[in-house]
Formats: C-alpha cells, sequence, structure tokens
C-alpha cells in the first residue's frame, strides 16, 4: 500500500523500504569478512604464531570488535528509517532527518548501545565471524573433488561436442542400389532393357 501511494518503481519495489541502510550494513560486514580480516592477518599478524586456531580466533575478533561496532549503527538507522517510512501512510526516507531525530531523542544510543551490539554479534558471529577460517581450512578438504568432477564433465562435453561437429561436417556417401529385371529382359545399346516377347 505504502510502495503504491508513493509511486515507487519496479526496481524500488523489488529493493524495498530503508534499502540504502541495509545495504551499507551488509557491505561492512562482507568487506570485514573477505577483505580486512585476511589482508590485515596476512601482512601484520606475527608469522610465527600463524595456524588454524589463530585464524579462527583472529576472524570471530575481527567480525565482534570491528564489524559488528560499525554495523550494528547501520541496522538501527535500517530499523528507524522504516518507521519513519510508515509515517502517516507513508512517505519517502529522508536518511539526514531519521539521523537527526534518533540523536535528538536518544542520543548516540539511538545507534549504539552494548545491548544492540550483543545482540548482532549473537546472531551474526557465530556464522559470519569464522568464515575466513572456514573458507582456508574446511572448503578445501573437498576441493579436490570438486574440480575433478568438473574437470570430466568439462572435458566430456567438450569431447561430445567434437564428435557432433565432424558428424555435421563429413560428406555423406551415395549408397549404391542394386537394380533387377526381369528373367526375360536383355540390355540395349544404350543400357535400355528391352522386353523380349515369349514365344507361342
Amino acid at each position: 500500500a505504502i510502495e503504491s501511494k508513493l509511486g515507487w518503481s519496479t526496481i524500488s519495489r523489488q529493493c524495498g523500504p530503508a534499502f540504502l541502510s541495509n545495504v551499507s550494513r551488509n557491505v561492512i560486514m562482507c568487506n570485514t569478512t573477505f577483505i580486512l580480516t585476511p589482508i590485515t592477518y596476512k601482512l601484520y599478524f606475527p608469522q610465527e604464531k600463524k595456524s588454524n586456531t589463530t585464524l579462527f580466533w583472529y576472524g570471530l575478533g575481527m567480525n565482534v570488535f570491528v564489524g559488528n561496532i560499525i554495523a550494528i549503527t547501520q541496522q538501527a538507522l535500517w530499523g528507524r528509517s522504516l518507521d519513519y517510512c510508515a509515517r502517516n501512510g507513508g512517505q519517502n526516507i529522508n536518511y539526514s532527518q531519521v539521523i537527526r531525530e534518533g540523536l535528538h531523542a536518544e542520543g548516540t544510543a539511538a545507534f549504539f548501545t552494548p545491548a544492540k551490539w550483543w545482540a548482532r554479534v549473537l546472531m551474526n558471529a557465530p556464522a559470519q565471524g569464522v568464515l575466513p577460517w572456514f573458507y582456508n581450512n574446511v572448503l578445501p578438504l573437498g576441493e579436490g573433488f570438486v574440480l575433478k568432477s568438473f574437470t570430466a564433465l568439462y572435458h566430456g562435453s567438450q569431447q561430445m561436442r567434437k564428435k557432433n561437429t565432424i558428424n555435421s561436417n563429413a560428406t555423406p556417401v551415395a549408397t549404391p542400389v542394386a537394380v533387377t529385371y526381369p528373367m526375360n529382359t536383355t540390355m540395349s545399346e544404350g543400357n535400355v532393357p528391352v522386353v523380349q516377347e515369349r514365344m507361342q
């Protein structure tokens, strides 16, 4: 109803309200997990202390104390933006207005409190926080089998395609056809069959 009232486009309808704040939260978490954690661990973590265990705890710590501390502010903004959008039967979101109202009403607690942060940590960290460790230690266990399977399928499809190409380009060979004539038929000049009359 709100979307119809505001005349949103098809793309806006698919994205949903408060899409920007929702995406910014996901961008923060993805960059923490897949860019910031691997790079800082590789470049700055002591080489002699690198192991599967330290990678596990380092990734979890980056998720809890870096990614989620920032992301919870965007999640709070997301919720407040949805409330703002629903006012007066529906209105377009003005993010700067949402932030000003939140700070005026609750101060920084509108976007960050230890309770909000910890609730997000419990929801997100056990799964996303260990992804760097998972990608380096668990995923490779099945990598060989998957690569071999796809290689076999690829080569099989290539051979089949090559075989089909050869068959389609082959020159058809004429098959000789045997011609039979009646026993009372002889061949005249020019190889034209002539039927002999029977003797009475």
